[in-house]
Parts: C-alpha cells; structure tokens; sequence
C-alpha cells in the first residue's frame, strides 16, 4: 500500500500567516529581507541595476568573489534574454573557485544557480564541471547548447553566518557561472527530515500564457514551468477578481491556481508522472489544487476525486470547495523506480478530477561537515590579512582533493576537521605575526619562515597546547622571545635568521650559541630534571589522595531502589493525591508498577542509584575551563544570542560541535548566585530530557557555562499565537511527555530529590529534531525525602507559574513543579500566555476551566491545528493540565502519574493517524494522514 499524503487545507490562516491579497507588502519585505540576487560577471562600474521584467534589482558579483574573469555572451544571444544572463564569470585558473555570501545562520534559502553560454569565448565549446555548496558537491553541470539554459536549484538550511558555492573543474571545459540567486524561506516551509531538497521539477498545469511563472507573481522568486500531461486540457477560472487563499506556508502564486487541468475525456482521468535516472533517489511531492468553478445558486455540482501512486490509492477520495486550496505531500520521502500518479473522477462526483500545480524534490544528502568555524574564520582573517596568492577558496578542510595549499587537517569522520598544520612559508608575507593565528587550537605545525614578517614573537603561540614544531626563522622579528614560549616543553622552535630577535638580555643564551655555530639549528626546549621528579612525586601523592577520597564517598552512597509490590497503588495515591475519575486505573489506565514505569520513562539504572554530591568545589576537573579558554570557544564572544536572566547568551564551538555558553554578570551578584547553584545542580543529574552542562568556568568575577547547543531554541518562541511554526497534536504531546519525564526524573530518580522551582516555557529547549529537555536550574532544590515532604523556603518563580499555595505558605513540594508543568502543558494545548492580557487580566487555567465545564473542547485548543487530533486525546491531555493545577496541592498527580497518561494520549493521537478515521473534511482546514506501524512525529 502506498503511503499516504499530508494533506493542508486552509480557507482562513493565523496570524502570522500572510494570503496572497496582501502579497504585494509582503512581497516588497521579503525583497528587501530576504532577497540576494547576483549578476555574475556584472562589472563593479554597473555594480547594479532593476530587472525589468520582474523588478527584482541584480548587484554586481565583485564583493562576493576575487577570482575569475568577467565577459559578455555573444551578442546574438542576448536578444530573448533576461539582462541578468548577458554577463557571465569564467574561472580559467584554479581547480577550485567560490563564491562567498553572507547569510542568516539557522535560515533556510531557496538557492539558484543559472549558466547559459552564449559562446562568450568565442570558441562554441560547451564545457562541463562540478558545482558544490560548501563542502560538497551539489551537482554537475552539463550544457546541451549555447542558447540553452541549465538552472539548479536547491532548498538549503544554513548553520553558519556564511554560504559557499563553488565551481569545480572537472577536465572538460572552464567553468562559468551566469546568475546566484537566494530567496530566504519561513522555516516551516517545505518541513522535511531533510536538510536539503534539490528540485526535479515544479509544474505550473493548464497555463493559458504557455509562459514561466515567477517574481512578481510568486512571492518567492519560485519559477513556474507551463505543462499539460497527455490526455488533459486546460481549464482557467472564468472570473479573475477573486481571491483564493495561498496555502498558508507555501504562498502558492494566483497565477497558477487559477488554471488546472482536466481529462480530456469524460470518465477519464488526469495521468502524469516522472522516471529518476537514479531509482536510489530520495524523493518528495506536492501537489496543489484548487476549485476553478463557482457554484451557481442551488446547483448540486460537486468535485470529488481519488488519487492514485503506481496503482495504489491514497485511500479516501479528496474533495474541493471553492477559492480553498488543498496542498498533498507525503512526510516521508519515495525511492521507486517510476512515481506515476493518476487522478480519476469518484463514484459521487459530478465534475472531472483537476490540478493545478505540482513540486518534485529529491534529497541531496551533502554529507560532508565543513570545516571547524573557528578554524574557518581564523584562516579566511589570515587570507584577507597577508593577502595571500595561493588557491585558498572554499572550505579550508574538505573536500581533502582541494584542501587549501600549505594546510593539512585532521579527520576522524565523527567531528568537524581540525587545521592542525599551517606551512606560509615563502608566501610573501608582511607585517606582525597575526593573533588569529591563536584561534587554531589544535595546531600542531606552524611554518612562516622565509618572509618578511616584523615585530615581536607573540605569547600567544605558548597557549596553542597542541603546538610542538614552530618555524619563524629568516624573518625581520625582534625584541625577546617570551619566557612563557621558551619553557614550553616538547616544543621544537626554529628561529634562526631574524637578526634583531636577541637585542635583549632574554636572548643572551641564544647569543652565546650563536657564536659556537653560524647557524642556529631547530631546538627542542627540555624540561628541568629536577623540576620533572618533583612533579612526578606531585602527581602521585595526589593520585593516592584522589583514590582514598573516592573510596571514602563511595562509603556514603545513597541508593533509591523502587519495587513492585501488591500495595503499589495505594503507595502511588498516598504521594500524588487524588486524580480524576477519567484518569483513574482502568484497562488502559495507569500501571501500579512503579518501578515499570521508572523503566518506560527511559532512565537506566544508573539513573536510579545516584550518588549524593556534597559541594560545589567536587566537579571533575576536564569539566572546568579557563577565562582564556570561555573566550576561545565563543571566538571573542562573536555571536551574541542576547539577554537571558541576569547574563548573556553566546555560541560556541567545542570539540567541532555548537554549544551554548552563558555568561553572567560580574555586577549581579543574583545571576552569580543563580548561576552557581545551575552548575552544582547539572553536574550530577543527567537525563535525556534534560539540558546537558558540558563545562564551566568560575575565575575572579568571570562565571560561565557551557551547554550542548539547542537549535531550535526555546518552547515559547514556538507555541505564541504569533509564531510561525505549527505544531501537529502529536508533536505537542511528544514535547510534553519529554518535559514530564525531566520533571519526573528529578522527583524520583535523584537522591536527593531535586525542586526545580522555575518550570516554564523559556525553560523548555528544543533540539535539532523538536525534542525538548528542560533546563533553567538556578532556583532548584534539593532536599532529603526522609526528613520531609517539604521545606521552607522564599518564594522564588516566574508570574503565572508559581504554585499559589506556595505563594501564601512559603512550603515548597514536588507538586509545586506539577503546578507549574501544568501552566506549560496548557500554554502547549492552547497556544496562549500563561497570563491572558485582553480585556483584564486572565490565568489560563481559569480560561480553560471555564471551557471545560461547558465541554467546550475544540475552543480550548489552539485554532491552528484545525480539528487534527483524536478528540479523546485532547480532552484527556486537557484533563491532565487542569489536574496538575489544582489550587490544593494534594489533589494534584504525581509526574509519573502525568507521564504515563501523557503517554497514553500519545499513543491514542499515533494510533488514530495509523487507521485512518473517517473525518468530516467540512469541520477540518488541516488534516494529516499517515501510513505505518508507527509513523514518526513530524512538524507541519
């Protein structure tokens, strides 16, 4: 059976959302946002110029580039043709040539390249090559005539501030370029589990103009090609002053959905379709329809149709209604031999099945990790800073056929390749030795012998550690080399020929050597021998120390060990209160096994035997960092993410991967104190659901922390009524039941049990694929269960989220956290703030229960899911979140009770899209449907 389609339909948008009525604004913000067109070739004297036929205005490529060479095509050729493909930039010498472009980190571009020959080399020989973004190849070129145009196109999520493309040659011919072209996309467009999708085809059906479609006209500079299959006719809407919604996400152009194709004979069918010449490729479709006939007064027409992929049906027939728009996918990419679809008439239909437009995609995998960033951005400073001559374009690293000249890297296929060797010698270089240079942390080999370079030997080459071969001989440096550099062990240090290098006294054993020999060879500066058996002893005694220690708090271990027994449940009643009837043991109800379901939240045994940490001065020691080493890995504090707290957010490399350091403020003595007691807690608590601390620093007044790097953010960037992304039902149930688990773990599977006080939205992280960990642990908690349920504490918390029994007694409990968790599930369901700002001031719980009581689901839950959702899912999980907030803590569940009925409506909502329900599409704007035995969660 085939998979089936997601399936959009959309007749009013939220806010955010923006209909094709309005395009022309929008149209004129994405331009001047999101717009990047480059005219290849272009001389810097027209350095730009508004093409007419679209108003979309082309820069000059100089600033982007600093090779090749410009040239006009033929001028026979230019007649038909856009302004934007007279020019074109060739690349004669070089293997490898790059364009370089800054972009939005973390957004996602449609990306363009167009080449048409026009014999601008007089010589009518078609050449072909390689292009690649980034590190990897992207695809091949090959021109079949000179009039003809090759256009690739690709939809690319970036994740640095830079973008690369490259043209390689290959042998057969130089390569050129005509026109780069970059449209910035909502990142909620084209959702797939893919990065990247490089376009097969994008079909505009019926067109009445036989002519492309593209900006003005689509808002998104997508271009449009006229099709109509075998066996079909064109079918136009009669009246053009209508105005059909655009999808929501896709902004479908008005030109294209207002004309179709039909069968061209009654009963028959619309046929069409596309064979790969690689059946291993990955593919995506969309395929887009909309009503082109208005119903006359009391006219029973109606167009019902069935979709068929390689001769299996989608399932149930689609229906349309008119100025609606119905958008089909599938969330999980084909590989076949041949896609062929088919779309015939329903049994109840009265009108011939129509398209109006379809997209292929196939995924490019681009596999290959570029090369570190700071190791990217110190070599490209060095590049602009000596200017150097020698083919330094694109990726330092990778690919390893054109890694830069001069530098070897490392590769250990799990992590970004590392410069670890950097020969400039003879390259002519000038001036001082460059501090870039000391971003190359794992440099093992710097040469810059034999050029011109001047100034002092600088101190920072003693802080590369990896550092052990240091070449800066028959240079013009001077002054001393620094005392730091010279008791560096292991370290082989040419230095030879820079005649003002020992002008003072720290050179004088250099002197003296000097005059034994006329020149002075490579040496290796060795350790003190009486230095290195006092270390030696050191390191021992420490050691013995250190094992004595361990053995003596291992004597002090703490376990919590949780069993099944007959009188589970009224244990598990006794600590989490009374739930309500709905949510009572049944057939499909809560397990009394404790400890099953400690093992269905997905902690080890690891997780549940913790050892009690006494102080913050016991973190292991590769967990700590220096100031110097804060400063390294955030690259100078380059990419400020903004204010959190009482201190700021940055981004980082560590080990090739991204992190998110937090730096707090040496004046705010809270952030501090907040900030002190997150590391004491994260060092000991480690669970998939909650956010991972990777290192710390604590030096002078300088405190900072590093954690693993989330890309998507925080939880309530993405449930506002204002935001963009749309989450499934199941989506929202997958988020909630990670940050219950989180808030379970810390309740009953540390020792001690730990409060984390501070539940709330801008404390849920979402990863790369929309998994949440908590996080914001410096209100937390921590007290032993044996000696009370409870403890007294200030009131510490966010507005909207704080227990109210907590606010007036001062008694914190775990069923603070479950009050909390519930604001969060609410804000989830709902979409709205924790407080309701309209006419007066709201909680959110007393805005729900108000709902409830008149059953009144469907206006509880956010709009934006239209209906998509197994009822009794949502009134359950409802249920659950009005549990959690009950104003007596006693009456609250526990977070394995919440847990597990979490998992229970999780499971209702996979299992509703598995059989396929019958739904009224009359009720339901957007509606998913999947096949497979578990189909996994997807954003739409």
């Amino acid at each position: 059976m085939s998979k089936a389609p997601s399936v959009f339909r959309s007749h009013t948008t939220r806010k955010g959302f923006v209909l094709l009525n309005d395009g022309e604004r929008y149209c004129t913000e994405l331009l001047m946002q999101g717009f990047i067109s480059i005219d290849c070739g272009l001389q810097p004297d027209n350095s730009s110029y508004t093409e007419s036929s679209t108003g979309i205005k082309y820069v000059s490529d100089s600033s982007y580039t600093d090779t090749g060479t410009s040239s006009f095509v033929a001028p026979e050729y230019r007649g038909n043709m856009m302004q934007s493909m007279w020019f074109v930039r060739s690349f004669p010498e070089g293997v490898r040539n790059c364009y370089e472009i800054g972009v939005n980190v973390s957004a996602k571009y449609l990306i363009r390249a167009a080449f048409m020959y026009g014999n601008y080399d007089a010589r009518n020989e078609l050449p072909g090559f390689d292009l690649h973004l980034g590190p990897n190849k992207w695809d091949s070129v090959k021109l079949e005539s000179s009039e003809g145009t090759v256009s690739k196109e690709i939809i690319y999520s970036v994740l640095t501030d830079t973008l690369q493309v490259c043209l390689v040659n290959t042998g057969n011919g130089t390569p050129f370029i005509s026109v780069l072209e970059l449209r910035q996309l909502p990142n909620s467009s084209y959702a797939t589990k893919s990065e990247s999708l490089q376009l097969f085809q994008r079909l505009d059906f019926g067109s009445s103009t036989n002519l492309t479609v593209r900006y003005p006209d689509d808002v998104f500079d997508r271009i449009w090609f006229p099709s109509t299959p075998d066996g079909s006719k064109q079918l136009s809407e009669r009246s053009t002053s209508s105005s059909r919604n655009s999808s929501g996400k896709f902004h479908l152009p008005q030109a294209v959905m207002r004309t179709a194709v039909v069968p061209e004979t009654v009963g028959g069918s619309v046929d069409f379709g596309w064979t790969p010449d690689d059946p291993s490729l990955e593919f995506y479709f969309y395929l887009y329809f909309s009503e082109l006939q208005e119903p006359s007064s009391g006219s029973v027409s109606k167009r019902e149709f069935i979709i068929s992929f390689n001769g299996n049906s989608f399932g149930r027939p689609f229906s349309l209604t008119y100025l609606e728009t119905l958008v089909l996918s599938i969330s999980n990419p084909l590989s076949e031999q041949s896609f062929q679809f088919s779309i015939s008439q329903s049994r109840d239909s009265t009108l011939p099945p129509l398209i109006n437009a379809m997209e292929a995609y196939f995924v490019n995998k681009l596999p290959q990790s570029s090369t570190d960033q700071n190791d990217l951005s110190a070599m490209r400073n060095l590049k602009s800073t000596y200017k150097v001559k020698r083919n330094w374009e694109g990726d330092v690293c990778v690919p390893q056929a054109y890694t830069w000249e001069g530098v070897n890297c490392s590769y250990n296929g799990t992590s970004m390749p590392r410069v670890i060797a950097l020969n400039l010698s003879s390259a002519g270089l000038t001036g001082d030795i460059s501090s870039d240079i000391s971003l190359l942390t794992q440099l093992q080999v710097l040469d810059l012998s034999n050029n011109n370079l001047t100034g002092p030997v600088p101190a920072f080459l003693a802080q590369l550690q990896f550092l052990r071969v240091i070449n800066l001989g028959n240079n013009q440096l001077s002054g001393p080399i620094p005392s730091i550099l010279m008791g560096k062990s292991g370290l082989s240090f040419s230095i030879d020929g820079n005649p003002s290098i020992c002008a003072t006294g720290a050179c004088e054993e250099l002197t003296q050597n000097k005059s034994k020999k006329k020149k002075l060879p490579s040496f290796v500066i060795p350790l003190v021998a009486s230095l290195a058996g006092l270390i030696l002893i050191a390191t021992i005694s420490a050691a013995i120390l250190f094992i004595f220690m361990r053995k003596k708090k291992q004597g002090r271990t703490v376990h919590r060990t949780i069993t099944a027994s007959s009188n589970g449940l009224s244990l598990l009643r006794r600590d989490t209160g009374s739930m309500p009837p709905s949510m009572q043991r049944r057939e499909t109800g809560f397990s009394t096994r404790p400890s099953l379901q400690r093992i269905e939240s997905g902690m080890t045994d690891h997780d549940m035997n913790e050892t009690a940490v006494d102080g913050f001065d016991m973190e292991p020691a590769n967990r700590k960092f220096t100031y110097a080493e804060i400063v390294n890995i955030t690259n100078g504090f380059e990419r400020d993410q903004g204010k959190v707290g009482f201190g700021r957010n940055y981004l980082g490399q560590l080990n090739g991967k991204e992190v998110t350091v937090k730096l707090v403020s040496s004046l705010s003595s809270q952030g501090y104190k907040q900030l002190r007691a997150e590391v004491k807690h994260l060092f000991r608590i480690h669970h998939k659901n909650l956010i991972t601390m990777l290192g710390y620093c604590n030096e002078g007044d300088k405190l900072a922390v590093i954690y693993e790097y989330m890309a998507n953010g925080n939880l309530k960037q993405h449930i506002s009524e204002n935001s963009p992304t749309v989450f499934s039902w199941e989506d929202r149930l997958g988020i909630a039941v990670d940050v219950a688990q989180g808030l379970e773990y810390l309740h009953t599977g540390c020792t001690p049990p730990i409060i984390h006080r501070n539940v709330k939205c801008t404390n849920v992280f979402l990863d790369e694929n929309f998994n949440a960990k908590l996080g914001g642990f410096g209100l937390s908690r921590a007290f032993d269960a044996a000696e009370g349920s409870h403890m007294n504490t200030a009131i510490a918390g966010t507005p909207g989220y704080v227990d109210p029994e907590y606010y007036t007694s001062n008694i914190l409990t775990e069923k603070s956290d479950v009050y909390s968790f519930g604001v969060v599930l609410l804000e989830i369901v709902t979409a709205k703030p924790a407080i309701i700002k309209d006419e007066e001031r709201m909680h959110i719980s007393q805005w729900v229960e108000s709902l409830l009581s008149r059953e009144h689901i469907e206006e509880i839950l956010d709009p934006s899911l239209c209906g998509d959702y197994d009822p009794t899912s949502a009134f359950k999980t409802v249920e659950i979140a009005v549990a959690c907030v009950c104003r007596n803590s006693g009456d609250r569940p526990g977070m394995s009770q919440v847990v597990t009925a979490l998992k229970e409506s999780l499971a209702a909502e996979v299992e509703r899209k598995k059989d396929l329900p019958v739904v009224s599409t009359d009720s339901v704007e957007d509606l998913a449907l999947g096949f497979g035995s578990n189909p996994p969660p997807r954003l739409r």
